[in-house]
C-alpha cells in the first residue's frame, strides 16, 4: 500500500512521510545531511548518496500530495558541533530547490544547534515546535509532552524481521499509538538502519523521553517495504508476545 489512514486526515506514506489533509502539509524528519563529510572525518569513506536520495524521496511527496507546507521535523543536518562545509552545500542547495514550490517550516532537532545559522543565509526560522488546535509536532529530543496528534521523529523507529532461513533483516517503520494518538516517523537518512521499537520500546530503551508516557503495547506498528509499500505489522504487544 501507498498510504494508510491512521486518524481523520492523518496519513502515513510509503515515502516516509506523513500527510495532513486538513493542513495539506507533509512532516519528514532525520534527513542528517552532510553524513558523509562526518564519517570521512572519522576515517570512514562513504560515497554522497545522502542528498540525492532525500531529494528523490521529496520531489515525489511533492508530486504525489501537492502539499503547501513541508515540516522537516528536526536532524536536517547531522553534525552536533559545527557546520560542515557539506553541510553548508547540502542544505543551501536543498533550499534553493524547494523555497519556490513550498513552505518549508523546519523544527529543531537535537543535531541542529548550529542549523540556525545556514538557514537564516536564505531568512528562514527555526522553531522548536509546531502546535494548534489539533497538531503538535516537535522532533522528540526533549520533552514537550503528549497532546492532540502527537508526531515526532528523533526515534529512529524500524523492525527486525526473521526470513525462511533465519536471517535477520531490519525494515524503516511508522509507530502509531492508538491509545494516546502518538505518531513516530521513520528517518528519511539513507544511512540510517534504525533502532528495533520490539526492543528498544518494549525494554524501555527509546531515545524520546515523551514516550515514557504512553503504554508501548498500544504502538502499531507499519513496516516500509520495496516490494509492498506499507505494510501492516500489527500491535507491538502481539509482536512482543510472538517474539
Amino acid at each position: 500500500m501507498m498510504e494508510i489512514q491512521v486518524e481523520k486526515d492523518v496519513f502515513i506514506s510509503d515515502l516516509y512521510c506523513a500527510y495532513l489533509r486538513d493542513l495539506n502539509a507533509v512532516v519528514i524528519s532525520d534527513l542528517h545531511l552532510g553524513f558523509e563529510e562526518e564519517m570521512n572525518l572519522h576515517g570512514l569513506f562513504l560515497p554522497k548518496l545522502q542528498r540525492n536520495h532525500v531529494e528523490g524521496l521529496l520531489d515525489r511527496i511533492l508530486e504525489r500530495y501537492d502539499p503547501e507546507t513541508v515540516f522537516i521535523n528536526g536532524d536536517f543536518k547531522h553534525e552536533f558541533s559545527r557546520n560542515l562545509p557539506q553541510e553548508w552545500d547540502d542544505i543551501l542547495h536543498f533550499i534553493e530547490r524547494y523555497r519556490d514550490k513550498v513552505n518549508l517550516h523546519f523544527i529543531r532537532g537535537n543535531h541542529d544547534n548550529y542549523l540556525l545559522t545556514i538557514l537564516a543565509r536564505s531568512g528562514i526560522e527555526l522553531h522548536d515546535k509546531y502546535e494548534d488546535d489539533r497538531y503538535l509536532i516537535y522532533h522528540g529530543d526533549r520533552d514537550l509532552g503528549i497532546s492532540k496528534i502527537t508526531i515526532l521523529g528523533h526515534e529512529h523507529p524500524s523492525i527486525s524481521l526473521r526470513d525462511d532461513v533465519g536471517g535477520v533483516f531490519k525494515i524503516h517503520s511508522f509507530i502509531y499509538n492508538t491509545e494516546n494518538h502518538v505518531l513516530v516517523t521513520p528517518a528519511m537518512s539513507f544511512f540510517s538502519s534504525g533502532s528495533d521499537v520490539a526492543t528498544s520500546l518494549v525494554n524501555d530503551e527509546h531515545f524520546t523521553p515523551s514516550l515514557k508516557h504512553v503504554n508501548a503495547s498500544m504502538f502499531r506498528i507499519f513496516g516500509i517495504t520495496e516490494e509492498f509499500g506499507l505494510v501492516d505489522l500489527g500491535m507491538l504487544g502481539d509482536l512482543k508476545k510472538i517474539a
